[in-house]
């Protein structure tokens, strides 16, 4: 679980999650277990009330330093978070990707202080009021 005493007292911030999914080396979208996660991963808003706004998608670029699937996932705040994060449906996409991929996480609040958002990203500057 996500918690961060600074924040402690303050509004809900929105939040930008972000995973990038690299397969392990025997795996490709040629195989059927990434398929299924695939279609396990889009379907999260479909069952998990607290996602705000979805994205996913393959790489289309062929390089060595590029991940093979990305999830961009938008909450209201760290408790919405943290309520995905545990949720059955996730944890069963989890599961999925755990044998096939690995990959980092990211997870940004969208109106600190340490994040710039410009050019057509800069309609995110709204979001926070928007939900």
């Amino acid at each position: 679980m996500i918690h961060d005493k600074r924040h402690e007292g303050k509004p809900n911030r929105m939040l930008m999650h972000i995973i990038l999914f690299t397969f392990r080396e025997r795996w490709s979208w040629a195989s059927l277990d990434a398929i299924d996660a695939e279609r396990s991963t889009r379907v999260h808003p479909h069952h998990i009330d607290e996602i705000k706004g979805w994205i996913c998608g393959r790489n289309i670029t062929k390089r060595d330093i590029a991940a093979d699937f990305v999830v961009i996932g938008l909450f209201e705040n760290r408790e919405d978070l943290n309520a995905y994060i545990i949720h059955p449906d996730h944890q069963n996409g989890v599961i999925k990707w755990k044998s096939i991929a690995d990959w980092p996480v990211v997870d940004i609040e969208l109106s600190g202080d340490v994040t710039l958002k410009s050019g057509l990203l800069s309609v995110l500057n709204d979001l926070n009021s928007a939900c």
